[in-house]
């Protein structure tokens, strides 16, 4: 089925369930063949791969080929689907599965029935092995990629012909990528080869299949001609540039070729972008636009000129591949973005917006058009200051020279008066005074950290011996000409690297050093502060990117505020949000310019830390104080059966003190045929993880301490995901066992009495029976005169009221016998396939000579294919002769009686009976569903009877597995149903 497969996969139809988790499969029209599966629905039919699919044959009138047998002649023309529930297909026994049905033509005419699964089914089969499998159906060189262009599989045909390519920009196929992803098919050629790729969805996600023909290989350096020809996008490499304090963020570098972002909207289109790095991107245009309407939106960016992504707002529908040219900030260039979007819908089912998400295929333009405005504007930010340094050098070096002159002379003085004191102060040189820079208390702190760690280091060098090579020779320096050129700046020695990474290891301040996206050192508070135990871990996490950075302004009167100093917010990898303080300044580190963030927690982190750990406290409280407050006892356990703590219940339902419950055992707490039960039952959720928290318990017996038993059910979880810690839950079941019992004795009572009131009935009915067939027949002879003529008319009157009067003393027995043995369940059924058009048909004949006489008319509705039910013949005729009786019966003279039966859409068979009567009201209605009630309406119509033509009828309708249900209204008519459901009826 390789080629076929192929062929089906051309339509974008079936491309879309391809690759779903959900099974798909498309069948013929006569459903005796299924032409396509993808691989779940595959894996549903024959266990198999869908290569083999072609090969099976079905029987229509059987099994689930004889649903979409149906289905084919039921199903509106075009491609209106519609929901079914189907039998089989996956779902487990005596289950159906939902599915979208909807007629299917090919491009050649053929006619088929394609039939989705809404919910997954079957066995559940990974992405790879899905793709493992269609690959396998398909030609030889085939190969499919994500939707960002990478490898995901290829057969070894197609990795021969790949090469080392894994990605489609490696092949230059990134323009065949666009196509394919926005129009669902695309065809090229690639060096000698030609290609297609197919977009194939695969549940949340898309998957581009690449089919190659010709015996060229395809290498990376092959061109790509598209059909119709478009010339790709070429991606420069963006120049390197100099970073500053002052400079906007700069991009990250993508190794993606490919950018994704989320976009939401809500009831009235405000649009919102959930990507930062797409925002950064774009520029400021982009996010100062976030938040108004679509409309507005667009119109600022100058963007859906044709409105597409407006009309599938308001289509309030999902859509998807809508291409618009993006701008960015500071650039005449624009870049290709695709929208999708998918409607949001509430609870109440009302309609809350829409989530999707947006594609730049070419990252790399993208990225390099931020770069080139970015270095820009950091080369105006350094034009700026290098003019304003100069001005200030200028203005400086005047104010030095007419300074310097008037200095002269005191340091000549200074110079003579150092020349007469003795040598023990040759080597001093006097500073001059100046103010000392104000420091706060941290800035403080980490300064004498760093003047210890200095002091220690002198310290232990002391025992070295000083030479002349320590600080050089001792010399008397001339005093300089002030106005002449200072004398040049001698080269620090080299210092020692990890002595320098220890002083910053002690400071009290998070420090990071990195050069572009190059991180170089993070010290030990940088670190703890961020819970990554290493920089390669923080490397490997992302970057600067992973610790989402946010800057704001700092909170008034802070530190932060006084001193300018911008407040961030790092994330933990855990989630946490820590406020800090951060600043950021260039430095030199090994010899490179690099830049370095210096951040401090700020007091309100503190604050916020202790505010923290006392609501956590609280909160331990009231959790302590509402397990003891609660009537089921808790003991928590660990894995061995130690006892760590109990909560008073326990301890009152038990006996115990707090103190005894760590020196038992949890076994201890029960007795000795119960113990093994629970120690199992702890066993085994301490081996297995995958038990959920609620599970279904056991029933077992406390020992009291003070002596004595108690009935418990006890339920056993977790406590959290991979802890060792368990929570063992008591509840006292005394009362319900008491109750149990109680409704043990209570059910035998009523079986007992249902018994003796059955035995009754069966032997006054009996004993009755004998008198009334002598007086019934007694009657019937002098009704006949057989020995002579009676004489009067009225004796002839008595004797028919006689009969009649038997009669119905003897309808009344039977009644009463039925009812009775339904009710005891002792009613002999005999469940065997009934037609029930048939037997319907037959009713209503023997009933056409009273609905004449009483001039009502019976209409009837019985559909031809109507499936046989599993029922008992003899009962269900009285079901439809009592009904059709009651309705003649309460119908007055020119109205009329509808019997009709359907099959329902929960494929249930159903009896209806309808007529036009005076109806009942609900009072009316719940008397006549009770034995021996009779109604107004009886000697309204002139009708009488025993009362429980209903109640009998209700009850052989249950006893069939049908429901009965009855509904009227005052002068409008009755009508009633029974439903035979699914379970109970036959397949055609």
């Amino acid at each position: 089925m390789g080629g076929a497969s192929n062929i089906w996969l051309g339509d974008s139809r079936l491309a879309a369930h391809a690759l779903s988790p959900a099974p798909a499969w498309l069948w013929s029209a006569d459903a005796t063949r299924v032409l396509w599966a993808n691989p779940n629905g595959a894996a549903i039919l024959q266990a198999g791969a869908p290569d083999a699919i072609g090969d099976l044959r079905f029987d229509p009138e059987q099994g689930a080929a004889a649903q979409i047998a149906r289905l084919a002649g039921t199903l509106p023309h075009g491609a209106m689907p519609r929901l079914e529930r189907l039998r089989g297909f996956g779902a487990g026994i005596g289950n159906t599965l939902t599915c979208i049905c909807s007629r299917f033509e090919n491009s050649g005419g053929e006619a088929a029935v394609l039939v989705v699964a809404t919910e997954r089914a079957g066995p559940d089969l990974p992405l790879d092995e899905r793709l493992r499998q269609m690959i396998g159906t398909l030609g030889d060189a085939v190969a499919a990629f994500s939707a960002d262009g990478d490898l995901l599989l290829a057969s070894p045909a197609a990795h021969t012909r790949l090469g080392s390519a894994t990605t489609l920009d490696q092949l230059g196929a990134e323009s065949l990528a666009r196509t394919a992803s926005r129009d669902g098919h695309a065809a090229g050629r690639i060096a000698s080869a030609d290609v297609t790729l197919e977009r194939l969805s695969a549940g949340n996600t898309v998957v581009l299949l690449m089919t190659m023909s010709g015996e060229a290989p395809v290498t990376e350096q092959s061109g790509v001609v598209a059909e119709p020809a478009a010339a790709p996008v070429a991606a420069t490499a963006p120049a390197a540039s100099s970073l500053t304090t002052t400079a906007a963020v700069e991009p990250p570098r993508l190794k993606r070729q490919s950018l994704r972002f989320v976009w939401h909207s809500d009831t009235d289109d405000r649009f919102v972008l959930e990507s930062e790095e797409f925002v950064g991107f774009a520029g400021w245009t982009t996010k100062a636009a976030l938040g108004s309407p679509w409309r507005d939106f667009a119109q600022a960016l100058g963007i859906d000129g044709d409105g597409r992504v407006s009309q599938a707002l308001a289509s309030r529908q999902t859509w998807s591949g809508i291409p618009l040219e993006w701008p960015v900030d500071r650039t005449t260039e624009r870049v290709t973005i695709e929208l999708s979007g998918l409607p949001v819908i509430g609870r109440e089912q009302n309609f809350e917006g829409y989530r999707g998400f947006g594609i730049c295929r070419d990252a790399a333009r993208l990225t390099g058009l931020a770069r080139q405005r970015d270095e820009a504007e950091a080369a105006k930010a350094r034009a700026e200051a290098e003019a304003k340094a100069l001005a200030d050098k200028a203005d400086a070096k005047a104010a030095a020279e007419s300074k310097a002159v008037s200095d002269a002379a005191a340091a000549a003085k200074a110079a003579d008066e150092a020349a007469t004191h003795d040598d023990a102060a040759v080597n001093v040189v006097p500073f001059r005074a100046q103010e000392a820079p104000s420091l706060d208390p941290r800035e403080q702190k980490a300064f004498s950290e760093i003047a210890r760690e200095l002091s220690d280091r002198l310290k232990k060098n002391a025992k070295t011996p000083l030479n002349d090579d320590d600080f050089g020779p001792e010399r008397h320096e001339p005093i300089a000409d002030p106005l002449s050129e200072p004398p040049p700046v001698a080269r620090a020695p080299a210092r020692d690297k990890q002595s320098e990474h220890a002083i910053l290891d002690r400071l009290p301040l998070g420090i990071l050093v990195y050069r572009l996206n190059d991180l170089l050192y993070a010290n030990r508070a940088f670190l703890e502060w961020t819970d990554y135990p290493t920089l390669d871990a923080l490397r490997e996490a992302g970057g600067l990117d992973s610790l989402f950075i946010e800057t704001n302004s700092a909170p008034a009167g802070t530190a932060g505020a006084r001193n300018g100093t911008p407040a961030l917010t790092i994330t933990t990898p855990g989630g946490k949000r820590m406020p800090v303080e951060g600043r950021l300044f260039p430095a030199s580190w090994n010899g490179e310019n690099a830049l370095v963030l210096m951040l401090n927690i700020t007091k309100a982190a503190d604050k916020t830390a202790d505010l923290a750990l006392r609501r956590i406290e609280d909160e331990n409280r009231e959790l302590t104080a509402v397990l003891d407050t609660a009537t089921d006892g808790v003991v928590m356990v660990d894995r061995d059966g130690r006892i760590l703590s109990a909560n008073r219940s326990a301890e009152a339902l038990l006996g115990y003190e707090p103190e005894d419950f760590t020196k038992l055992g949890f076994g201890d707490l029960f007795a000795p045929e119960s113990r093994r039960t629970v120690l199992d039952y702890l066993d085994r959720l301490a081996r297995d993880t995958g038990i959920a928290l609620l599970n279904e318990g056991r029933e077992v017996i406390g020992l009291v301490r003070q002596g004595g038993l108690v009935p418990l059910y006890v339920t056993i979880g977790r406590i959290g995901g991979n802890s060792d810690k368990f929570c063992a839950v008591f509840r006292d079941v005394t009362s319900w066992k008491r109750t149990e019992e109680d409704l043990i004795n209570a059910k035998r009572q009523a079986e007992s009495a249902s018994s003796a009131k059955s035995e009754f009935l069966a032997k006054i009915s009996h004993e009755i029976r004998t008198p009334l067939n002598a007086i019934i027949g007694f009657s019937e002879v002098m009704m006949d005169e057989q020995f002579g003529p009676v004489g009067n008319e009225r004796y002839r009157q008595y004797l028919r009221d006689i009969h009649a009067s038997g009669g119905h003393l003897i309808a009344l027995l039977n009644d009463l016998l039925d009812l009775s043995k339904i009710e005891a369940g002792k009613l002999d059924l005999t469940f065997t396939g009934v037609n029930l058009n048939d037997i319907a048909q037959q009713c209503v004949a023997i009933l056409q000579q009273q609905a004449n006489r009483e001039r009502v008319i019976i209409r009837t509705s019985l559909p031809a294919g109507l499936p046989q039910i599993v029922a008992d013949a003899r009962s269900v005729r009285q079901i439809v002769l009592n009904l059709l009786s009651n309705s003649i019966k309460f119908t007055g003279a020119g109205g009329q009686v509808i019997v009709s039966t359907s099959l329902s859409d929960r494929n249930e068979v159903v009896l209806h009976v309808r007529d036009t009567g005076g109806g009942m009201s609900p009072q009316e209605l719940q008397a006549a569903l009770e034995p021996f009630r009779q109604l107004a309406t009886s000697a309204r119509w002139g009708s009488s009877g025993t009362g429980l033509g209903l109640p009998i009828t209700k009850a052989l309708a249950e006893a069939n597995h049908g429901k009965f249900t009855i509904t009227s209204t005052v002068a409008e008519g009755t009508l009633v149903e029974v439903a035979f459901p699914a379970p109970r009826v036959l397949a055609k």
